[in-house]
């Protein structure tokens, strides 16, 4: 939790809503209304309002579960995010030059592993005689191989609606 200043400011310049928005899209696995109102510092009614807020505006996915509903970033409103981020900040060809650093760096991978998929790179890491530093490493690269791969996909929608995210809308 964090310090009760840090907590007092967060309160003072946040309201509610933006405090649970922050929370429950920071969060790495989807989490009960309870947990995101604790770490939130709100009423848990209050949090579960908000979330329900957020996951009509599409922005929280609500997960069903055993014993509760749990709440999450929506994996389709984080990825329109990411992407609309690139093209804020980023040039058209400056885009282009990432494209190629990431297919460099998976190429890489691929040949510094003789793998063809990071799935492979796992079933080679598993081998029995392979050591567990090796292990370890080749599980690390797969997990880079899946980011660069992600993050490759993320450029290749940035280039292709550049125009259209980047263009700003002339008044009716």
């Amino acid at each position: 939790m964090p310090n009760p200043e840090w907590k007092a400011t967060w309160e003072a310049h946040a309201s509610a809503f933006d405090r649970v928005r922050a929370v429950v899209l920071a969060a790495a696995d989807p989490q009960p209304a309870g947990w995101i109102a604790d770490h939130a510092n709100v009423a848990e009614s209050t949090a579960r309002d908000h979330l329900d807020r957020l996951s009509d505006m599409g922005v929280v996915r609500r997960v069903d579960g055993p014993d509760s509903q749990r709440f999450g970033p929506d994996p389709g409103y984080v990825r329109f995010r990411e992407v609309r981020e690139l093209t804020s900040d980023h040039e058209r060809g400056e885009l282009s030059e990432f494209v190629v650093d990431l297919k460099e760096s998976i190429t890489e991978l691929r040949e510094s592993y003789d793998a063809d998929t990071p799935d492979e790179l796992r079933a080679a890491a598993a081998d029995p005689n392979v050591s567990a530093d090796d292990a370890r490493e080749m599980q690390r690269a797969a997990v880079d191989w899946e980011h660069y791969r992600y993050r490759l996909s993320l450029l290749e929608d940035a280039i292709s609606h550049y125009d259209e995210y980047t263009t700003s809308a002339t008044p009716v």
